[in-house]
């Protein structure tokens, strides 16, 4: 696989390319060059060829003129054969114009007929034009013999000259245009083997310079196109790694030259403004870290003046809550002793002292109840956590308020879900939470009314959800959103100190679980508390509080 990718990345490689293309092309046009000379070459031979063979036929033609004329036949045969004999000469015929041959050097075809269908007449007799107006070139023609050795044919016409049908010895009338053909066969063999041998010499040299000038083409590419390129390839790598000092050796004037002078130009001005951010970046960073200093400095002046102005609110509740029972004690203790100053225990008995003495120990009672919701809201005291039942503690809720629906005349409804799984939480404190709920549910029913309390598993979260519902008066949005704030309460003074909701939550977020409500006016209103099956540690407060209406 690397080295298949390896491969990939060669062939892909702009160098590569553009060699492959160079080279290629030299190669094509050289192969073109070299079978365009090698066919000149060969039909410049074949031509010179053709040209000997011409005159040879017109020296054999003239040459025997005489003998032809006198009708000396040993003669002329054995001039023909003496000419015959030279080197390069195949054979050298007379043919009659019906085809026959009269005389050749060969003797075994003396007397036969020549096919005028075969290769070495066909030239001729396709024309359709008469012997004696065929121009020389028409004259010649090249064809194989045994398959392999090429002959060129020349055709010499005997034409009947006015010396000739004007003779005694002849009969061959003026209208007879032709008397016969000189068929003059040469053989090719070394104008072959010359043309082999320059094929063999320009595909050497050719070859040879194909070879240099590609090698030459390489090298060009390689110096030229390669190293720059190269050097830009390395140059934007190591830009991208964040070396803004890297510069590009530039030794030409060129496009790459140029380009490699833009990259540099581009370089400078890159690490310019990569500086200028970085500065920038520096300063915000000051800045924001002075800005966040004096945020936290303001936000810890905040939040010392919350602290002061919560726990002044916070003393003016108490002392409020805590004066109204006191003021009660003052005065019951000051009646008791004006009684006492003025002797009238006797004049009604105990009855009366007996009354204050309960008005006083009511309202201390009073007193020690606010001590202790107080103590409990600001106590962070450690959960208890096991595994339990969530249907046996809502249930042992129910009956702690069993006298207070059935004095007031409520309707509960409990509905579970399918298969509840256990769930790890402090059963006193869940059990508190729903107390709370419960008695304040009670008391937002006016008169019949009715108590909803049901539970679910949430498989997708992995928690039990609790929701209990009232049928009575509700809350606007106002109240709905101030009730788990310590001290607030919707009750006549006397009645409650607002704390119950407020520990309610506390206890829920120990568990790492939410609480909200949704209420509407003359409605009623429904609490919901979504608990996890295993509480996780809460490191930091979160918000657990929801609230609709």
């Amino acid at each position: 696989m690397n080295l298949l990718k390896r491969v990939l990345s060669i062939s892909s490689s702009l160098t590569i390319k553009l060699t492959i293309y160079v080279v290629g092309s030299v190669v094509v046009i050289f192969s073109v060059f070299g079978y365009l000379n090698i066919e000149n070459s060969r039909r410049h031979l074949e031509g010179l060829v053709l040209s000997s063979a011409q005159g040879i036929g017109d020296i054999i033609k003239r040459s025997t003129r005489l003998s032809m004329l006198r009708n000396r036949r040993d003669e002329l045969y054995h001039m023909i054969n003496q000419i015959g004999n030279e080197p390069g000469l195949k054979k050298i015929r007379i043919l009659n114009k019906e085809g026959q041959i009269t005389f050749s050097t060969d003797e075994n075809e003396i007397g036969s007929y020549v096919d005028k269908k075969a290769e070495a007449c066909y030239a001729c007799h396709t024309q359709e034009r008469p012997l004696e107006k065929l121009e020389r070139p028409d004259r010649a023609r090249i064809f194989k013999v045994n398959g392999s050795e090429r002959l060129l044919g020349l055709i010499v016409p005997v034409e009947n000259a006015p010396d000739c049908y004007t003779a005694s010895c002849h009969v061959h009338p003026e209208s007879k245009k032709v008397l016969g053909v000189l068929d003059i066969n040469i053989s090719l063999e070394k104008v072959d083997e010359s043309i082999a041998e320059y094929q063999r010499n320009v595909v050497l040299n050719l070859f040879v310079i194909m070879i240099a000038i590609s090698l030459v083409s390489v090298a060009f590419v390689w110096l030229m196109i390669y190293g720059p390129v190269k050097k830009l390839i390395t140059g934007t790598k190591r830009i991208s790694m964040g070396d803004m000092d890297y510069v590009i050796e530039t030794k030409s004037s060129d496009e790459l030259g140029v380009l490699a002078s833009s990259f540099n130009r581009m370089t400078r001005d890159l690490k310019r403004a990569h500086e200028e951010i970085t500065d920038w970046t520096r300063t915000l960073e000051d800045r924001v870290a002075n800005k966040t200093e004096e945020l936290q400095k303001a936000n810890q002046i905040i939040l010392q003046a919350e602290k002061l102005a919560s726990v002044g609110r916070l003393a003016a509740i108490v002392a409020h809550e805590l004066n109204n029972p006191l003021s009660g004690i003052v005065t019951y203790a000051k009646l008791l002793r004006k009684r006492i100053d003025n002797d009238t225990f006797a004049a009604d008995g105990h009855a009366k002292t007996k009354e204050i003495l309960d008005m006083i120990m009511s309202e201390g009672m009073r007193c020690g109840e606010i001590v202790k919701n107080l103590l409990q809201f600001s106590r962070r005291s450690d959960l208890v956590i096991t595994p339990n039942d969530i249907r046996d503690i809502i249930q042992e809720s129910i009956r702690l308020v069993e006298h207070l629906t059935t004095l007031r005349n409520i309707e509960i409804r409990l509905g579970f879900g399918k298969e509840i799984p256990a769930l790890n939480c402090d059963s006193q404190k869940i059990k508190q939470v729903l107390l709370a709920l419960l008695i304040n549910g009670c008391d937002a029913i006016v008169e019949e009314g009715l108590l909803k309390i049901s539970c679910r598993y949430v498989q997708l979260l992995k928690a039990v959800e609790i929701t209990v519902e009232d049928n009575g008066v509700g809350m606007d949005e106002e109240t709905a959103r101030h009730i788990f704030e310590p001290f607030f309460t919707t009750k006549e003074e006397g009645n409650g100190v607002g704390l119950g909701l407020a520990v309610a939550l506390s206890i829920i977020q120990k568990h790492g679980g939410t609480i909200s409500v949704r209420s509407i006016v003359g409605e009623g209103t429904t609490f919901t508390i979504v608990l996890p099956l295993r509480p996780a540690s809460i490191t930091e407060e979160s918000e657990h509080v929801g609230v609709e209406c």
